[in-house]
């Protein structure tokens, strides 16, 4: 009897030793999130954008440089509050670069051993260290699109220094762009998310799609920002560390306060009734992107 049960504790031993060597499986919901509409007041309509307006104009931005210009996808946004308030920029990858980023997307799904389970969830094999969380799957596509949003992201630091826009205002102008996105389920993309390279090249993207482009962005122009994510909401946003009132998510020492990035309207710190359960977010932590 003695024996046995040292064979069954070995066994047990051996079999933790293998899942922490080839990592964990773990299923997910898919991050989509609901379309959040923005609070408007009853009876005020937005008016038409008006031809004739004064724009600031950050340019065309083509990754690589001699990318054919009607490959790049324009964006027309307003910042109120900014003079002028109307911001545009255009973005486009070369062919090439957008096939190996959809590529090396895949390439990392095949490792991780990914499988769809249906429209709603899939499952993975997580590598060592990384939990039951998709900090892993983001921090790699950083890193694996670290150079078309760098590129991206400089027009952006650009136009602020030559502004001399504060971090507010920094943040704002990011903010509207990435809101201007076309929101759009990921369908068949791995993991359930398009890579934050190719989310305004091809102008779609869910919560977590455009949440990991907010994300780099504003680091890259100096806004302390982290990735807000809930399994039980499917759901993902952003947080930025500036001041203001609202539902902020305490992290190291500090509160974030919550972004909403699938439609445009949310004032920060202002979380859509479905999502509001701040009991329920997660702060994952995430490196900075290469370079």
């Amino acid at each position: 009897m003695v024996a046995r049960s040292w064979k069954t504790l070995l066994s047990l031993v051996l079999v933790g030793a293998l899942l922490v060597f080839a990592g964990w499986e773990v299923v997910v919901a898919r991050k989509a999130g609901r379309l959040a509409e923005p609070p408007r007041p009853p009876g005020v309509e937005v008016p038409p954008a008006d031809p004739q307006e004064a724009r600031t104009d950050l340019g065309a931005v083509l990754v690589p440089e001699d990318t054919p210009p009607e490959r790049a996808k324009a964006y027309d946004w307003r910042v109120e509050g900014m003079e002028p308030a109307r911001q545009q920029v255009a973005y486009g990858l070369g062919e090439d670069l957008e096939r190996g980023l959809e590529q090396a997307h895949r390439d990392y799904s095949v490792r991780l051993r990914y499988r769809a389970m249906g429209p709603e969830r899939f499952t993975y094999v997580a590598p060592p260290g990384c939990g039951t969380d998709m900090r892993c799957i983001y921090a790699e596509l950083m890193r694996s699109n670290a150079e078309p949003v760098r590129v991206l992201g400089e027009r952006f630091a650009t136009s602020i220094r030559e502004r001399d826009l504060d971090a507010a205002q920094a943040t704002e102008l990011i903010l509207g762009f990435v809101r201007r996105i076309r929101y759009e389920l990921p369908g068949d993309e791995p993991f359930g998310i398009v890579p934050p390279g190719l989310v305004p090249a091809q102008d779609r993207g869910d919560c977590d799609s455009k949440a990991v482009l907010a994300l780099m962005l504003l680091r890259q122009v100096g806004v302390d920002a982290v990735m807000l994510y809930s399994d039980a909401l499917a759901h993902a946003a952003i947080g930025v560390g500036l001041p203001g009132t609202g539902t902020r998510i305490p992290f190291g020492g500090r509160g974030y306060q919550y972004v909403e990035l699938t439609a445009e309207g949310w004032p920060l710190g202002m979380i859509p009734p479905q999502y509001d359960k701040p009991q329920l977010w997660r702060v994952l932590p995430l490196p900075d992107a290469p370079g």
